[in-house]
């Protein structure tokens, strides 16, 4: 019970320290992605661990200087978002992420803002059978964001 309770303290640290790496910390970046490549050695097929892991990739992906290192760490972070939603198809957190991921990658290189539009098509479709699921500013971001991809993928 103990190793459990940790590791979720560490899950929520990583999350803490992950969302610093989006706004721009390119060291909380790197000390997210070990966090979670840690918990992903010790749950390899937990999917919600997988899904952080991959955002951590696309995002040191982001931030590296050499163009082959950031095409590797993106698509490889994309494989690990793309195996997430394998794993665990109904998890919304899981879902939201790879649809944030798929609208910030280039859609000339990685092609997938069809990916961003089913994940957030089923976002809203199961929103419509519970309205409980989303809140209110999660519908108008989703919505936003489902034009957005829909624009990207008509564009290229």
């Amino acid at each position: 019970m103990r190793k459990r309770r940790s590791d979720t303290n560490q899950f929520d640290e990583g999350k803490r320290i992950m969302m610093k790496g989006v706004n721009g910390d390119k060291k909380a970046v790197k000390e997210a992605h070990d966090i979670f490549l840690g918990l992903r050695k010790a749950e390899a097929n937990n999917a919600l661990i997988e899904a952080y892991y991959g955002s951590t990739l696309t995002l040191l992906a982001r931030d590296a200087v050499e163009p082959i290192e950031k095409a590797d760490n993106a698509q490889e972070g994309l494989d690990s978002l793309n195996r997430a939603v394998s794993i665990n198809p109904k998890n919304k957190e899981i879902r939201l992420l790879r649809a944030k991921v798929c609208l910030r990658l280039p859609e000339s290189y990685f092609h997938c803002s069809q990916t961003a539009i089913e994940d957030l098509t089923y976002l809203l479709n199961r929103y419509k059978k519970d309205s409980t699921y989303l809140t209110t500013d999660q519908v108008q971001e989703i919505t936003k964001d489902l034009h957005t991809a829909q624009q990207n993928a008509k564009n290229n």
